[in-house]
């Protein structure tokens, strides 16, 4: 069965936010005299109620801290950070095989509405996707299969005909739960960090051809869904 439909994640997959929380958040450790350890702040990828730096920064001190200065500072360097980085190789050539071959492209992902807009605005490519969902649509993110489920009754495809660009375990699981293929491609603080069963891990999109990367998503086995 041919692919119809790509659904992108967005952080991390279409533009590296990731990464850049990382550094904002551990500056704020680190002026607190505090080490944040990467595998600690990964957990919270993908998904939300997951790692939260304030809850355990506060653990770690046993005193509070004055989270609405160190919350509009963040946001405000993550801002900074985030509008240097580019959009993340092999992104743009997808975008143009889906257009190619009339695939509908579509974005999945556990970011609330305004954030994932505004970036993709930015970029200008917020034009390409036929529908966009994020957490304000749903009742349940990722590792919940709710969010991909939903892009795709949007756009009127079944499981089998989408195929999900991920980077974190919580995507894939998610994909996994809806019943669609997937490809891998973790951020570089991800790139030795487990991943669940996904049709291809690439380190980025642009290590092979569009047509290569749909060939071989293509030919491995559908995941069980458990919606």
């Amino acid at each position: 069965m041919p692919i119809r439909t790509f659904i992108f994640d967005f952080d991390g997959t279409i533009l590296d936010t990731e990464s850049q929380d990382f550094v904002v958040v551990d500056e704020m450790w680190k002026a607190h005299d505090q080490v944040l350890e990467l595998s600690e702040w990964r957990t919270g990828l993908g998904t939300t109620g997951g790692f939260n730096p304030y809850d355990a920064l506060e653990a770690r001190l046993g005193r509070s801290i004055d989270r609405a200065h160190w919350k509009a500072h963040n946001h405000q360097r993550l801002l900074e950070h985030c509008s240097t980085q580019p959009i993340r190789p092999g992104v743009h050539a997808l975008f143009d095989y889906a257009i190619a071959h009339g695939i509908t492209l579509t974005v999945g992902s556990s970011g609330n509405r305004e954030w994932v807009h505004r970036w993709l605005h930015e970029h200008g490519i917020f034009h390409h996707f036929a529908t966009i969902v994020t957490s304000n649509d749903v009742s349940a993110v990722k590792p919940s299969p709710e969010i991909f489920l939903t892009v795709a009754a949007n756009v009127a495809a079944q499981p089998a005909d989408c195929l999900v660009f991920e980077d974190s375990a919580h995507g894939v699981t998610a994909a996994n739960r809806a019943g669609m293929r997937s490809v891998a491609v973790p951020i570089p603080s991800l790139v030795d960090a487990w991943m669940p069963d996904t049709a291809l891990r690439l380190r980025t999109l642009a290590d092979i051809t569009p047509a290569e990367l749909v060939a071989r998503a293509t030919a491995a086995p559908l995941p069980n869904a458990t919606a």
